[in-house]
């Protein structure tokens, strides 16, 4: 293999036990965006939670295809002609309107959502509390849970915003439950970053997506978690554990004289004669464009500077200092060789994004190898 991943499903299994033992509430496994780019089919089949959720039909099949015989809930928007095959994979459908629910198979169990200030999907106040009166008037309908999503945990260390939204929810899940009448609601808010902050949002379930797999959702919840660690509100021992790492070879070596031009536009000339590695990895493969000249890779232990334009399916890197260095010689883009680590964060900070869109991107056909490692 010239480039491929490697997904630590012992982190996985820790980051999932660390929230449990967090919330004590039931833990959906998100898996959306070919599981934050490490493999829906590889952590599906792998990973034991309460819950999965998805984002689509596709994702719903390729999960239960793997083996998942968890609840299932798609999140996403779905097409209502959708509707009749998610039904036969025993998914719960999320809806946001009275058009979607009177669009669902006969039997189809489905969770409301509602909207507390993100303004995406779902609706609020008197579009809202027609909804309610649609449910309460038909009570025949399996509607079995009521949701809503944070705007604004991540971003902050004031959670103010994050209150408000709470407010909102805990007012719609009074006029909700009124409406179900006997039917009982599985009531939901917190995605990692309020699981870790906010006990109060934990509720009936908690949704983690990007700390399952050991990422942190930000800086400012970073360090919002290392307040409540030094205050007692959060236990000393919840870690999280990043499960990818990403490797590819050196494919080719190219000794270069001094001003020599390197990569697309001329947009690099050495000072000095320079060894460069050519890597078979571009943003095809999800290596951002943005790095170009500005990220580091490990090879042997050291760390060395992507130099010119990151072209559609190579790079390449100054290895001047590497002695010994071969085609083939394995070349760490995010992970550990030596003392030396990469993280997704880094290459968020080198790209100016964040931590979910550097390994959401990566290519999905690229290898995921399952190890567990200690």
């Amino acid at each position: 293999m010239r480039t491929w991943l490697e997904i630590d499903l012992g982190a996985l299994e820790q980051n999932l036990n660390a929230f449990r033992a967090l919330t004590g509430t039931p833990v959906m496994a998100v898996l959306k965006s070919n599981a934050y780019g490490h493999g829906l089919s590889l952590c599906a089949g792998a990973l034991r939670p309460d819950w999965l959720g998805v984002n689509s039909l596709e994702e719903a099949k390729s999960a239960r295809e793997a083996g998942a015989g968890a609840p299932l809930l798609v999140m996403g928007p779905v097409d209502p002609a959708d509707f009749s095959e998610l039904a036969g994979l025993a998914c719960t459908i999320v809806v946001s309107n009275r058009s979607e629910i009177e669009a669902l198979p006969q039997g189809q169990a489905f969770h409301l959502k509602v909207d507390t200030g993100m303004s995406r999907l779902g609706h609020h106040g008197a579009a809202l509390d027609s909804i309610f009166e649609y449910l309460a008037s038909n009570s025949q309908l399996n509607w079995t849970g009521l949701m809503t999503h944070f705007a604004n945990v991540e971003d902050v260390t004031d959670q103010e915003f994050a209150a408000q939204q709470l407010a909102a929810f805990h007012a719609s899940r009074q006029k909700a439950r009124k409406a179900a009448g006997s039917r009982s609601l599985l009531c939901h808010s917190a995605a990692s970053g309020a699981a870790i902050l906010l006990p109060e949002s934990r509720m009936d379930l908690v949704r983690i997506g990007i700390s399952m797999y050991g990422l942190w959702p930000s800086r400012e919840t970073k360090i919002s978690a290392s307040t409540l660690i030094a205050r007692g509100d959060l236990k000393k021992d919840f870690i999280l554990k990043p499960a990818l790492s990403w490797i590819t070879r050196v494919a080719h070596l190219n000794r270069v004289s001094a001003g020599s031009s390197i990569g697309y536009g001329c947009t690099y000339r050495p000072i000095q004669e320079t060894l460069v590695a050519v890597l078979p990895v571009g943003y095809f493969e999800g290596y951002d464009r943005r790095l170009s000249s500005k990220a580091h890779v490990l090879v042997r232990g050291m760390r060395a500077p992507v130099i010119g334009r990151v072209c559609m399916n190579m790079i390449m890197i100054d290895v001047t200092h590497v002695t010994g260095i071969t085609p083939g010689d394995p070349v760490v883009l995010i992970g550990s060789s030596g003392t030396e680590q990469i993280t997704a964060e880094d290459l968020a900070g080198w790209m100016g994004t964040i931590n979910y869109e550097v390994v959401s991107r990566i290519e999905g056909n690229l290898p995921r190898i399952a190890l567990k490692r200690n």
